[in-house]
């Protein structure tokens, strides 16, 4: 009994000794690492009271700036090195154009410049007098896509229709033409020939197609109506006369026997007198 209770406590012991052994190091470990730690919170504690607070936990609002744009910067010029110029070959009025019609315009561009421009297009259109802004009628935009050299002046042809319902009255509106184009490098640029006021007016014509065939029709109704009433008097009249009896009369005397041969004649005698 004695021996088998010596051996359990060798045991014991032993497996405390291998237990000690291995958590050994373990330990040391921890113990370092804690000591790690606590150097680096001490530096941190050092640099953060050192520090200034970079943010108070208020919310960051944004700076404004009043700054004006310069509408200048963003509004299309002409070039100083080309000049425009209008003409309206069939109106020597140039205040008062026809409603419902074609206007044809001549738009030239001269080129004064070192560099060459490219003419996009034309473009036109009723504006409001008062207010440039608001458009009445735009008209069709007329693509070129011609490059005019230095010194060269280009013409280009540009069509319009004002509308019927603007004629009439004492109204006015401003009639802008406008020619836009770029130079070389890319940059562009508009110019206006003509930006003027001016009204539209109805056009009163002396032959109307609609009035024509109007007449044309009543006159076809009218020939229509007489010749049925002809042929209706004709049918009532015309039954009351077949009605009638028509008497038959020979001819009497003046007739020529000279023609007929002397043996007829002689033959025709005889037949008479038997």
């Amino acid at each position: 009994a004695v021996v088998s209770t010596q051996s359990g406590h060798y045991g014991r012991g032993r497996i405390l000794f291998l237990f000690a052994l291995c958590a050994g190091p373990l330990v040391t470990r921890a113990q370092e690492g804690q000591e790690e730690d606590e150097i680096m919170d001490s530096d941190e504690e050092e640099e953060l009271r050192e520090a200034e607070p970079l943010d108070d936990g208020a919310p960051v609002e944004p700076e404004i700036i009043d700054a004006p744009l310069d509408e200048e910067e963003f509004e299309i010029k002409p070039s100083p090195d080309a000049k425009v110029f209008y003409a309206f070959p069939k109106h020597d009025d140039e205040t008062m154009f026809p409603g419902g019609k074609v206007i044809k315009a001549l738009i030239g561009f001269q080129n004064n410049g070192a560099q060459s421009f490219i003419v996009d297009n034309v473009e036109g259109g009723f504006r409001y007098p008062m207010d440039y802004n608001y458009v009445i009628q735009n008209f069709t935009s007329f693509r070129y896509g011609r490059e005019v050299g230095p010194g060269v002046t280009q013409t280009f042809l540009y069509m319009f229709v004002p509308s019927e319902q603007l004629a009439g009255g004492s109204r006015t509106f401003s009639l802008v033409l406008s020619i836009n184009y770029r130079g070389e490098d890319g940059t562009i640029y508009t110019d206006s020939p003509f930006n003027e006021t001016i009204s539209v007016f109805e056009i009163d014509e002396g032959f109307d197609t609609e009035i024509f065939f109007m007449y044309v029709l009543l006159a076809a109704l009218f020939a229509l109506c007489l010749f049925g009433a002809r042929y209706l008097f004709a049918s009532a009249f015309g039954s009351r006369k077949s009605g009638r009896k028509t008497i038959e009369t020979g001819t009497q005397g003046g007739i020529d026997y000279d023609y007929i041969p002397k043996e007829h004649l002689k033959k025709q005698k005889v037949t008479k007198r038997d």
